[in-house]
């Protein structure tokens, strides 16, 4: 069965985690792929974004990469549409929680960002939070102190997982694949007619929604011993080679 969606991480995947600048002309020749396969000039099927990136980065890169599908923002906590501009919650996800969340970043940032140099908090997302720093080793002692915080909040149930330079704080339950789990049911799309691109632990809720799954080489191992495909090369350079594998044309 040929595959009709493709779904793919930014960070790791179209772009380094570090923070550097994009090689414009990888880019070029990704964008190019990517707008003839949304029009149907090229056999690849078309891509979809699924990134814990909040919604406002995302729609940057769905126009310039003239994708159509809905996006994945926010690991799975917010879908955006771009014909529509229409952002909206995952179904589970209650106003109680957001407001539990939002104690809990209040919580982060008058208790934790003091305390631990270097370590800052991403702007911009609804339904999900991400730290930065440069040194990840410092997340070993902050994930313990946000659990214990959450558990104070009442109903409010957090996953907290590390990937190269971040730590992500997600409601419990909400994942990249119940995300993508939502839209083949709108779209009707079964398993094995989507395939997934991601590098990261917080990725393997995309390789068990996807009939072919596959990562650049600087995937984390736990990712790659799950992975159908694994490219030679890295982050853009990989997705590049990923999307020449017969497995992600349409016919």
């Amino acid at each position: 069965m040929s595959v009709r969606l493709i779904v793919s991480d930014v960070d790791g995947c179209i772009s380094s985690e570090e923070s550097c600048a994009w090689d414009g002309e990888l880019f070029h020749t990704f964008a190019e792929r990517c707008r003839r396969a949304s029009s149907g000039e090229s056999t690849l099927a078309p891509l979809t974004l699924c990134t814990g990136r909040p919604q406002p980065y995302v729609e940057v890169l769905m126009k310039l990469l003239d994708i159509c599908f809905p996006a994945i923002c926010e690991s799975g906590a917010v879908i955006y549409r771009l014909d529509s501009n229409l952002s909206s919650f995952a179904s589970s996800i209650t106003t109680e929680m957001i407001q539990g969340l939002h104690r809990v970043r209040d919580y982060i940032t008058a208790e934790i960002l003091p305390a631990v140099p270097g370590l800052l908090y991403q702007f911009g997302k609804e339904a999900q939070m991400s730290l930065f720093s440069e040194d990840p080793s410092c997340f070993a002692a902050v994930i313990p102190k946000i659990h214990a915080f959450a558990d104070t909040v009442p109903g409010l149930r957090l996953k907290i997982s590390p990937s190269q330079f971040y730590l992500n704080i997600d409601l419990e339950g909400v994942t990249k694949g119940s995300a993508i789990r939502t839209l083949a049911e709108e779209f009707g799309l079964r398993r094995e007619e989507m395939a997934g691109i991601g590098d990261t632990l917080g990725d393997l809720s995309i390789r068990e929604s996807v009939g072919f799954f596959a990562c650049p080489s600087n995937a984390v191992p736990a990712l790659k011993e799950v992975a159908d495909y694994i490219s030679p090369f890295p982050d853009l350079r990989g997705v590049l080679d990923i999307l020449d594998h017969p497995k992600m044309q349409r016919h």
